[in-house]
């Protein structure tokens, strides 16, 4: 290790020790090879990149694919002192070229951009204008047909790099499997790249898939002692609300999150604060949140892929101590999933007519490729045309994916609003509150939160919209934006026909894929062989042996007298202890503990309380 990595190490990370894979991924980048690193979830893939950046002159462009991902990753770079930017959300022209001329000359030594940004045209022709130190891609599998999470905006980037072609090139991932790895190379012309794969064994993480018919108490077991930092992943955004209010209600300490969840930033704040140490999510929540010391990941409910469980189970354990990844499997889930995958597939009708909804809302004619962002209300528009929210969000992101549209998700509805000099007169509850509280509302536009400002005019929130339209029409407010949560951009002209054909052709080849995924997944949640070997074998890592702390494994090792002994520590408490506590507690397959059980019945050493709930005599 030369003195400077050395130094920049120490610096900016606080370490001399790099982790498995860094030093060789931090070499090859200053040696200006191209390179693929596959390492797993909180390996430390961003230091790949981010280090050697910071030892060759000029900006190292990142390409991404969420925004909260390059949120915190700008963050934390800002922390650390490095001059880090990220252009992501609807931007005009103008503040676009202003950004870009910023980062060009203000000395910035990271660019974080998402791949559709990379393709806008102003974006290419800055970029190639400026001296650039590196192009890193981040969650790399996304360029992939055989990943899990494919965007083929991804496969664009290449028009990039073929404007770059002294740069070189760093994809890192943590989920990849060979094939995935093969197509990113090849995706990205890498030359000759340095692969450096690590193991996507966690040894501090014990897995576990446990049958249960009461998901509910069951988890409440497994994330004892209260207090224990945990995530516990469920399938909906209304699972996610009603299992945090129970375990709420059991004395746990929990918050929830998904994609439409209000004060987001709270709610992690006080995750990872310990404030409320169990954060019941949905897939939403995760990515680019680094908590080291998550000692439970539970899934409520079947991940849709092998590599979205992998990703969310290396969420606990980080800081290298004990950790339990817990995967509950109930009768009937397989159907579940299956029912899951396809109401995130749209059929076709759905998409020919949110398509032809969405040009009529507007106002787009055939032909026409309307320019910018345009902003709308999800909600407010599925209710003028009487569709489904979750059918509607579905064939927007299936239009995204197709690269029809670019789709931004605002944290929180956006409302901006100029109240005219005319309206100081007006006595209604919206108007006297808005001239109280927003200083400054006649004179310019102002930001608020609608929702907020409806509760405390104690009006219904659809009253306050009704009433702001009907100002608007008569001149006595400007609206810039009235209650907006998303923002779309159109990629290409109106042709409907011609723009859905090559969708709804891929249709077929979609769901084939997805069912693919959720096969392996529901393959795994029943093998009878060591879970770590199978999920290392997914992976392509052959020949390890049986890891003895899974599930299987110890009940494959496990005697009725082991078994016996372990439960009677549980009822040392004398107390009724139920069956599934047993089962949690004890890390005993349900099977091993009913026959246990039975036989210390037979021995006179229980005694039944009530449905399945037992005690020492």
């Amino acid at each position: 290790m030369t003195a400077k990595v050395r130094d920049v190490l120490q610096t900016y990370w606080g370490t001399s020790v790099f982790r498995t894979g860094q030093y060789e991924a931090v070499s090859a980048v200053i040696d200006r090879r191209d390179c693929l690193v596959v390492l797993p979830t909180g390996g430390g893939k961003s230091l790949c990149y981010q280090l050697p950046a910071l030892l060759i002159p000029g900006v190292c462009v990142v390409i991404s694919p969420l925004i909260a991902l390059m949120n915190d990753q700008v963050e934390g770079l800002q922390k650390k002192g490095i001059r880090a930017m990220h252009l992501s959300g609807p931007m005009k022209e103008e503040d676009l070229v202003r950004e870009l001329d910023n980062c060009k000359f203000g000395n910035f030594k990271f660019l974080y951009l998402s791949p559709e940004r990379a393709q806008h045209p102003l974006v290419q022709k800055q970029l190639s204008q400026m001296q650039l130190s590196l192009l890193a891609i981040d969650e790399a599998h996304c360029i992939s047909e055989w990943g899990h999470d494919f965007r083929p905006a991804y496969r664009e980037i290449i028009s990039l790099k073929n404007l770059l072609p002294d740069i070189p090139t760093i994809a890192v991932t943590a989920t990849a499997t060979a094939d995935v790895r093969d197509d990113i190379c090849m995706s990205l012309k890498l030359q000759s790249p340095e692969k450096i794969i690590g193991s996507f064994d966690r040894p501090n993480i014990e897995l576990r898939v446990v049958p249960t018919s009461n998901k509910l108490e069951a988890i409440s077991d497994v994330i004892e002692p209260k207090g224990m930092p945990s995530i516990v992943y469920v399938g909906t955004r209304k699972s996610a609300e009603l299992l945090s209010n129970h375990l709420n209600n059991m004395g746990h300490k929990t918050t929830f999150f998904h994609g439409g969840a209000s004060e987001k930033e709270k709610r992690i704040a006080n995750w990872m604060q310990e404030k409320t140490p169990v954060m019941v999510a949905t897939t939403a929540f995760g990515m680019g949140i680094d908590k080291a010391n998550v000692g439970r990941v539970v899934h409520a409910t079947l991940p849709f892929s092998m590599e979205q469980y992998y990703q969310e189970v290396g969420r606990c354990g980080r800081d290298g101590t004990v950790s339990k990844a817990t995967l509950f499997v109930e009768q009937g889930d397989e159907k579940k999933l299956w029912n899951r995958l396809m109401a995130s597939i749209p059929p076709k009708e759905a998409i020919q007519k949110t398509y032809k909804y969405l040009c009529h809302y507007f106002d787009i004619a055939y032909g026409e490729l309307p320019q910018g962002m345009l902003e709308f209300n999800l909600k407010l528009f599925c209710q003028r045309y009487d569709v489904s929210p979750k059918t509607t969000f579905h064939v927007l992101e299936l239009l995204e994916r197709e690269q029809v549209l670019v789709l931004t998700q605002y944290s929180t509805p956006k409302t901006s609003l100029k109240l005219e000099k005319s309206n100081n007169e007006r006595h209604d509850a919206l108007t006297d509150y808005l001239l109280r509280n927003v200083g400054g509302i006649s004179e310019r536009m102002q930001s608020i939160h609608l929702y907020s400002v409806a509760k405390k005019c104690n009006l219904p929130l659809q009253q306050c919209i009704e009433l702001l339209r009907t100002m608007e029409k008569n001149g006595t407010v400007e609206v810039e934006q009235l209650h907006v949560d998303n923002a779309i951009q159109f990629l290409i002209p109106r042709e409907d026909r011609r723009t859905l054909l090559p969708i709804v052709q891929q249709l077929d080849r979609f769901k084939k894929e997805k069912k693919r995924m959720a096969n392996s997944v529901w393959e795994y949640s029943t093998t009878t062989i060591c879970y770590r070997k199978k999920l290392l074998h997914y992976f392509g890592e052959k020949g390890k042996k049986t890891c003895k702390s899974c599930s299987n494994c110890m009940e494959n090792n496990t005697t009725i007298s082991d078994v016996i002994v372990a439960l009677k520590e549980i009822f040392s408490c004398r107390e009724a202890v139920s069956l599934e506590q047993l089962v949690m507690k004890s890390k005993y397959g349900r099977e091993d503990v009913i026959e246990a059980l039975n036989a210390m019945a037979n021995e006179e050493l229980i005694e039944q309380e009530k449905t399945n709930h037992y005690r020492l005599k």
